[in-house]
């Protein structure tokens, strides 16, 4: 007996089950960070951030046969909240190793973060093959909101009330 076998009558029917199923699938949104991991940052300093790129698995019984449909990040759409956007398929890596920074030039005051991932999918009946849709899917992960700084220099010759020598 095989398990991946589906009745050649029936076959439309699930493949079009399981293309309703990709099309309306909704992936925990991916696992967005940055460093430092603080609620605020410089500016002209680097901001590094991170996403999480592990593929996500969702089993389903449609029309009584047992499908799984694995949904892996392709790419990563930052927003940065300063104008700036950055589309990559890199998900980053953390200090002191950073593969994807974005440094906030003369800016003051927060900013919103937000990310948006694109899924590429793969689909398999039972134990068979795994099946390409061909097609991708998005999801965004919840805002991160960080105030942005902008050190300023004081000469070390006055005093606190801004006296100086």
């Amino acid at each position: 007996m095989l398990s991946w076998y589906v009745c050649a009558d029936n076959t439309d029917a699930l493949l079009a089950a399981i293309q309703h199923e990709w099309a309306t699938l909704t992936p925990t949104p991916t696992d967005a960070k940055l460093q430092p991991d603080t609620a605020w940052v410089y500016a002209n300093v680097p901001t590094i951030a991170l996403a999480d790129d592990t593929p996500v698995v969702h089993n389903a019984n449609l029309l009584g046969e047992n499908v799984q449909i694995r949904a892996t990040p392709s790419n990563f759409t930052w927003s940065w909240g300063d104008g700036e956007t950055t589309v990559t398929d890199d998900p980053g890596s953390p200090y002191p190793n950073p593969t994807l920074t974005h440094t906030y030039a003369h800016h003051k005051g927060e900013v919103m973060v937000t990310l948006g991932t694109s899924w590429n999918g793969q689909y398999r009946i039972g134990n068979g093959q795994w099946v390409d849709f061909g097609t991708a899917i998005t999801s965004e992960s919840p805002p991160i909101t960080i105030e942005v700084r902008t050190p300023h220099s004081q000469l070390v010759a006055c005093d606190l009330n801004g006296d100086c020598r």
